[in-house]
C-alpha cells in the first residue's frame, strides 16, 4: 500500500448548516466558556462531537446527523487543498497544504518525527473517543521538506472550490482535488518524504494504539483504512508558514529576586516599555540567546553571557538553538524547581497571545518572552530523536476541527482505483 492515499472525506452539507456556525479552533486551545459558546452556536457544532457528555452519546449524535444528511460523504476519493488567510504584525500570509491519508508508522521507524512529548491522560480520552465513534474530526498537523515549493504550483488551477470560511480574521478556503492524473503524481512527490509532526501528537499517538486495537479484532491487513491517519501537510519552507513561541505567566511571590538573580547568567540589553502594541520579535538580536521579562509596566531584555552560552552548548549543541530552552536552564538554576512542578500546582500559564499575557502580567504575573525560532530547529530536533521543551511552539493560525472528517471502521481503502 502507499505512503499517501487520497480518501472519500465526510464534510459537513453547505446546504443544511452555516460551515462558519459548525466548525471550531482545535479544542485545546479554548476555554471552557469558549467551548459551550461554540455548542450553543449551533446544535450541529463539531465540539457536540470532540467534546461530548459521554462517548456513546457522541456516537449516537452523529449516526443521526449522518441520517438526515447534515454530514454528507464524498463519493471520488480526493486530497483536500486548504488555503488559510491571515495577518500577523501588520503583514498578510498565506499558507496552503494538503489534507489526505498517511500511513502510520513507530517513530522508529523514521519515517513520522515528533518533537514534543505526550501524556497518556489526554490520549486515554481521545482513544476512547475514536473507539466509540470510529471517526477522526480534526487532523493532525505535519510539515515535509519541499524547499522550491512544488507541490503546491502543481495545484494552482486542478482544484474544485469547497467552502470559504471567515472565522475571525482568517479566512479559511477548502478545495477538493480529484483528478487521477494530479493525485498520482502529488502521491509519487509524497512517497519517500519524511513528516514532522506540529501539532497533533496526541491525536497521532491515539491513532497508533488505535490501529493496534483494531489489529486485535480484524487482523494484520495494509489495506485496512486504521493503517492510516488523516493529516494536514505543508511544506516546511513556506515563509508563510508561522512557528510562534508560547509565552509564560509565572504567578509566585519575590518576583524581583529572580530577575536580581538573573544578572548572575545573563546580561540586560535594553529596557522597554510595555504596550499592546509591541512588536516582541523586533526586541531581539540573537534569538537563541536572548528572552523578554515582563513585570510591573517594563520588559527587561536578557542575552546570556557568552560563557554560560559555551557551557550549555556544551551539554547540547541543538537545545542551545532553543530560547526556551536556554532560559529554562537559567530559571531552574535559580529556583532549583522544574517548570513541570510548577506546572502541577498552577503556578504557570502558557499563552501564545501577548495580549493575554499583558492581562496577566497587570495581575501581578512575571511574564516571559521569547523569539522566534526557525521551523529548521525543529527538523534538527526531531532528526537528532529529541523533544522539544513543553509548550515551545505555536503554529499560527490552527486549522479549523470539522472540516474534514475521516472514518476509521475497519474498511478496505481502494487505492487501485488511481
Amino acid at each position: 500500500m502507499p505512503e499517501c492515499l487520497p480518501f472519500c472525506a465526510w464534510r459537513y452539507n453547505p446546504e443544511k448548516v452555516k460551515i462558519e456556525e459548525v466548525v471550531a479552533p482545535p479544542y485545546d486551545i479554548v476555554s471552557e466558556e469558549e467551548i459551550r459558546k461554540f455548542k450553543i452556536k449551533s446544535p450541529y457544532n463539531i465540539f457536540h462531537l470532540e467534546l461530548p457528555e459521554d462517548y456513546k452519546k457522541a456516537k449516537d449524535l452523529l449516526e443521526s446527523w449522518i441520517n438526515s444528511e447534515i454530514l454528507i460523504k464524498d463519493k471520488t476519493p480526493s486530497i483536500y487543498f486548504y488555503e488559510l488567510k491571515f495577518s500577523y504584525q501588520n503583514k498578510s500570509f498565506v499558507r496552503k497544504g494538503f489534507i489526505l491519508l498517511v500511513k502510520l508508522s513507530s517513530f522508529e521507524e523514521g519515517k513520522i518525527f515528533p518533537h514534543e512529548r505526550t501524556y497518556s491522560k489526554i490520549t486515554d480520552d481521545r482513544f476512547e473517543l475514536l473507539k466509540t465513534t470510529r471517526f477522526q474530526f480534526s487532523q493532525v498537523f505535519a510539515l515535509y521538506e519541499d524547499p522550491f515549493l512544488e507541490t503546491l504550483k502543481a495545484v494552482d488551477k486542478n482544484k474544485e472550490f469547497l467552502y470559504r470560511i471567515q472565522f475571525g480574521d482568517e479566512d479559511h478556503r477548502l478545495y477538493k482535488i480529484s483528478e487521477k492524473k494530479l493525485i498520482r503524481n502529488l502521491l509519487e512527490i509524497f512517497k519517500n518524504k519524511k513528516f514532522y509532526i506540529a501539532d497533533g501528537h496526541h491525536r497521532y499517538k491515539t491513532a497508533l494504539r488505535f490501529k493496534e486495537y483494531m489489529e486485535s479484532i480484524y487482523g494484520k491487513s495494509s489495506s485496512k483504512d486504521y493503517n492510516y491517519i488523516s493529516m494536514y501537510i505543508s511544506p516546511l519552507e513556506d515563509e508563510n508558514l508561522l512557528m510562534l513561541p508560547t509565552y509564560r505567566a509565572y504567578y509566585f511571590e519575590k518576583a524581583e529576586g529572580l530577575i536580581k538573580e538573573m544578572y548572575r547568567f545573563a546580561t540586560q540589553k535594553e529596557t522597554l516599555k510595555i504596550n499592546e502594541g509591541i512588536e516582541l520579535n523586533h526586541c531581539f538580536e540573537d534569538n537563541s540567546k536572548e528572552w523578554g521579562i515582563l513585570f510591573g509596566e517594563e520588559i527587561k531584555i536578557f542575552s546570556l553571557k557568552d560563557e554560560v552560552f559555551e557551557d550549555i552548548k556544551n551539554r547540547d549543541s541543538i537545545f542551545s538553538e532553543i530560547p526556551l530552552y536556554n532560559f529554562l536552564w537559567v530559571f531552574e538554576k535559580i529556583l532549583k524547581v522544574k517548570e513541570e512542578a510548577l506546572k502541577e500546582k498552577g503556578k504557570v500559564k502558557f499563552i501564545s497571545d501577548i495580549r493575554e499575557l499583558l492581562k496577566e502580567v497587570s495581575k501581578g504575573a512575571l511574564g516571559v518572552v521569547f523569539p522566534f525560532i526557525s521551523s529548521e530547529i525543529l527538523k534538527k530536533v526531531a532528526l537528532a530523536q529529541k523533544l522539544m521543551p513543553h509548550k515551545c511552539t505555536y503554529f499560527y493560525p490552527k486549522i479549523l476541527t470539522g472540516l474534514v472528517l475521516n472514518e476509521i471502521n475497519g474498511n478496505d481503502l481502494k487505492y487501485n482505483t488511481l
